[in-house]
């Protein structure tokens, strides 16, 4: 039998993703830093060019929540707390945010979305009683009339 190369015999692993790309260039700052931070928070290889495209939406919504958010804090400081709008600019920092958990969700980023769900059937079980339907008559059990 022929000798191997070390080189060879290496496992490489095939994951979907390239690694940590760097953020595009026609980012602005916050928004660079926002798709470190994501990027951060994933392991290494996550994501694809795919999630490339979900992370660039994801760094935009995140960067204009942020600036409303803080645009938010000003008006409750100058105005009063019910001013029209503060009202207005809580509700779209509302649908601004819900905005960022989808995409967030979309790439599995947070722990919540990398959770699997319970197996079903461990439920099913449990709920279920120890009659079979076919050994239950009118009310009774078929071992009861015996």
């Amino acid at each position: 039998m022929p000798r191997r190369a070390a080189a060879a015999l290496s496992v490489i692993p095939r994951v979907p993703g390239r690694g940590r790309p760097p953020p595009p260039s026609d980012l602005d700052p916050l928004e660079q830093r926002i798709w470190g931070e994501v990027l951060d928070a994933l392991p290494d290889h996550w994501v694809d060019s795919a999630g490339c495209l979900i992370l660039r939406r994801l760094a935009a919504q995140s960067a204009v929540c942020e600036r409303q958010e803080a645009r938010l804090r000003e008006f409750r400081a100058q105005l009063a707390d019910d001013s029209k709008e503060t009202a207005e600019l809580a509700s779209q920092h509302g649908v601004l945010a819900k905005n960022v958990a989808y995409f967030l969700d979309q790439l599995r980023a947070t722990p919540k979305s990398r959770l699997r769900p319970p197996v079903a059937g461990s439920k099913v079980e449990r709920h279920a009683s120890d009659w079979r339907p076919w050994e239950i008559r009118d009310g009774q059990t078929a071992q009861t009339e015996q």
